[in-house]
């Protein structure tokens, strides 16, 4: 049976959705093929018919989910850089790994994935930053404020208590708030 392109897309978006949340939940690594194919409601075969392996799958995931992060940040007001913070910093976010940011909780495995896979992640992580350098007048401080945002989940993702959490993050988006400050962007 044959199956239009357009189910054939919406497949391959199911894969990719179900198989990011699953993966930032579990780790990518960890996560095997039959549970990737069950979280999408799938079979093997629907995989093979989507991807030539499971690396790819893994590029197809850090693409998408790093284009929904980029989206999170294109408020240039004055204050939606510190929103978007806000909301990426929130215990929310750092509670539910699968409905968030995949560098805190994918960033080791694309570090170790093949290089194609780590180019797509530097050039969305390039736009993300010059975003951020728009609204901050620095590439460094760009750079910094990305890295403390993603450290900042990726510790508070590891306390074992939510005062804890809350804590951490709390502190790191009053860092970010003293840095948007001091170059007068609220």
């Amino acid at each position: 049976m044959r199956y239009s392109p357009e189910q054939k897309l919406a497949t391959r978006q199911r894969l990719i959705e179900s198989g990011a949340a699953l993966a930032k939940k579990e780790g990518f690594s960890n996560t095997g093929m039959d549970a990737l194919m069950a979280s999408a409601g799938l079979t093997t075969g629907a995989f093979y018919s989507q991807f030539r392996s499971k690396h790819e799958l893994l590029h197809a995931i850090v693409e998408h989910e790093l284009k929904r992060t980029l989206a999170l940040f294109t408020d240039t007001s004055d204050d939606g850089l510190y929103k978007a913070l806000a909301a990426y910093l929130s215990p929310y976010h750092a509670e539910h790994p699968e409905k968030g940011c995949p560098i805190p909780a994918l960033g080791p495995e694309i570090g170790r994935a093949d290089i194609g896979t780590r180019e797509t992640f530097e050039a969305l992580l390039v736009k993300l930053q010059a975003s951020f350098r728009d609204t901050l007048g620095s590439d460094d401080a760009a750079w910094a404020l990305i890295c403390q945002a993603v450290g900042g989940v990726l510790v508070a993702r590891a306390m074992a208590t939510p005062e804890r959490r809350s804590e951490v993050l709390a502190s790191v988006l009053a860092h970010a708030s003293d840095t948007l400050l001091s170059r007068q962007v609220l």
